[in-house]
């Protein structure tokens, strides 16, 4: 848990996906992620983000 932070709790959704698709998330690591999508909504949903992270 990191917590809720105001305006970095995406950032650390995309951290995540990148350490999963490059397998370098230690104990959380799911196998075989090739692909991870994240989705953050802020505020009272007037902001959303959604990212797509794929390995290469």
């Amino acid at each position: 848990g990191g917590g809720h932070p105001v305006g970095a709790t995406g950032a650390r959704m995309l951290l995540d996906a990148t350490k999963q698709v490059a397998s370098q998330a230690g104990d959380y690591q799911v196998s075989d992620a090739n692909r991870v999508a994240t989705l953050n909504i802020g505020g009272s949903t007037a902001t959303t983000a959604c990212f797509i992270v794929e390995g290469v």
